[in-house]
């Protein structure tokens, strides 16, 4: 576990929400704000798209790393659900911001899967903290609500990280020198 996946499985409700939140609110500032707005919503906007999958990045790897072998759920499409978005962010703002409608045809299906890897990404917490709480398996409807609290994180993060909090407290692995 590295320092990152330490700091938002430790933080208190309070903190995530302040990291995400403040990032959130000054992107849409940033673009009507000055008159190099736009650069510096794109800046804003990837950051605030790297914390908010660092978060989910930490809880994701964690719960899977506690469940046992059978309950674990494949993590290589979730760690790459995680990086597309952020460089589709990124490589949007650089290549297509000016684009032609043409290139729309690009865009769109570029869209829809970053779309499909953040539901994925929900996905993939929501049922790891499902399974990390109970141990037994999870289907559909024992997740939905904390996929809701994850998509719509200004709310969830208040109910979902106390939850996070106490199994890191309870289910950590200890570090050794």
């Amino acid at each position: 576990m590295n320092w990152v996946e330490d700091y938002f499985l430790r933080a208190k409700h309070w903190q995530i929400f302040l990291l995400l939140t403040v990032w959130f609110v000054l992107s849409p500032i940033a673009l009507f704000g000055s008159g190099k707005g736009l650069y510096a919503f794109v800046a804003i906007t990837v950051v605030y798209a790297v914390s908010l999958f660092a978060w989910f990045w930490s809880m994701g790897s964690f719960f899977n790393s506690i469940l046992e072998r059978r309950l674990r759920l494949g993590t290589g499409f979730f760690r790459f659900a995680l990086i597309y978005p952020v460089f589709y962010v990124f490589v949007f703002f650089i290549f297509f911001v000016n684009a032609s409608p043409a290139l729309f045809l690009v865009i769109f299906p570029l869209h829809l899967f970053a779309m499909f890897c953040t539901l994925y990404s929900l996905y993939f917490v929501s049922k790891s903290l499902v399974l990390a709480e109970t141990g037994n398996p999870a289907p559909f409807r024992s997740y939905l609500g904390i996929l809701l609290l994850l998509w719509f994180f200004p709310i969830g993060v208040w109910i979902l990280q106390p939850r996070v909090n106490r199994l890191y407290r309870e289910k950590r692995r200890p570090i050794h020198s």
